[in-house]
């Protein structure tokens, strides 16, 4: 039977804990040990931890973190000590459902997968559902490799994978986060990039876990309202393009060098497709910029429509069709984002009603 191990980050989290550790003992299919990397908590944290682990159906071990390093540094320095065949990412101060690592180690089996990703509810301080927290899925999905959104994100707290796949390539060398510009690539932006280059997804629709909110998220499930969402979206500038160009470049880099060392077949050819995919969104990119960095109008126009000839913004070729509304208005047109948008001084966030459980 496949083993998997829960790697859980922990950062002053005692006033939740508790309930996400006694959702691990729920589990229908318990896990092979839960791996505890905490980050200097000062708070009781730790002693609760310590006390689960005196009566928990499974190993737990603590893992006090010799200096800060970060929720995602965190996340990903513990789970290269996982010795399961799976890993799963485990917050704090979530509650996950008893079925959720049966529902995705059958499904990773059954499909030969390296990757599950599922939905998730939203409950707030008091455990009470205020939402769900669908990350875009409308129903069951086996995705091939490369065929999920390169700069998305399925979140941590959905995530069960093959552990194999830290061992493709070091995490230390995972270059810079494309959504928190200047930061590390987050530990679940890693495995969602190693996932889709090295095999199948398997995409669910169940919610999972209850994932709560409660202010202090370092990302939250909580939806802003409509128009912050779209001038969010309507941002784009020659530098961004130059971003995008080196993460791309950089994980092209990343992947031949993953191939050349590569042990068996199956992974040589996986990393050999991923390097070219990734290679050719750096061009995209390298190309892209000069839709916003020419000077003449006539120059970006004609870059629009090389790319446009060369079918970079159909579905499935790197950039897609609301990329080309973006680069014709913002890039080529120079249109200021106010005039495609109204000002729009609503800050607050809602969440999607909840549905009814199946």
């Amino acid at each position: 039977m496949a083993t998997v191990s829960v790697v859980m980050a922990t950062y002053n989290g005692a006033r939740y804990i508790s309930a996400q550790l006694e959702s691990l003992r729920a589990q229908t299919h318990l896990p092979s040990e839960l791996i505890v990397g905490d980050d200097g908590s000062s708070d009781a944290t730790l002693e609760i931890v310590a006390a689960f682990a005196a009566s928990a159906p499974f190993p737990v071990r603590i893992q006090r973190n010799a200096m800060r390093l970060g929720y995602g540094e965190n996340f990903l320095t513990n789970a290269k000590l996982a010795t399961g065949d799976y890993v799963a990412f485990c917050d704090q101060d979530d509650e996950w459902a008893p079925e959720k690592l049966a529902t995705c180690l059958a499904h990773l089996e059954r499909e030969q997968a390296v990757m599950c990703v599922h939905a998730a509810s939203l409950i707030d301080g008091e455990s009470q559902e205020i939402g769900t927290f669908e990350q875009g899925i409308t129903g069951f999905e086996i995705r091939p490799p490369l065929s999920l959104e390169p700069w998305d994100v399925f979140f941590g707290l959905t995530q069960v994978f093959r552990r194999d796949l830290l061992d493709r390539i070091p995490s230390d060398r995972r270059g810079l986060d494309n959504h928190a510009v200047g930061s590390p690539l987050s530990h679940d932006r890693w495995i969602h990039f190693l996932g889709d280059s090295f095999g199948k997804t398997v995409i669910l629709p169940d919610r999972l876990v209850r994932y709560r909110q409660h202010g202090k998220n370092a990302y939250g499930g909580l939806r802003k309202g409509l128009l912050l969402r779209l001038r969010g979206k309507l941002v784009a500038s020659a530098e961004i393009m130059d971003m995008h160009y080196g993460i791309a470049a950089h994980r092209a880099s990343l992947l031949r060098e993953a191939e050349a060392n590569a042990s068996d077949s199956g992974t040589r050819a996986h990393a050999r497709a991923a390097a070219a995919y990734w290679q050719g969104l750096a061009d995209l990119y390298r190309d892209r910029r000069e839709v916003y960095r020419a000077p003449r109008f006539g120059e970006r126009l004609a870059v629009f429509r090389r790319l446009r000839f060369a079918k970079a913004y159909e579905a499935g070729a790197g950039l897609g069709g609301k990329v080309l509304v973006k680069d014709f208005f913002l890039g080529v047109c120079r249109l200021p984002v106010d005039a495609i948008t109204p000002k729009d001084h609503h800050t607050a966030t809602v969440a999607t009603p909840p549905s009814p459980q199946k």
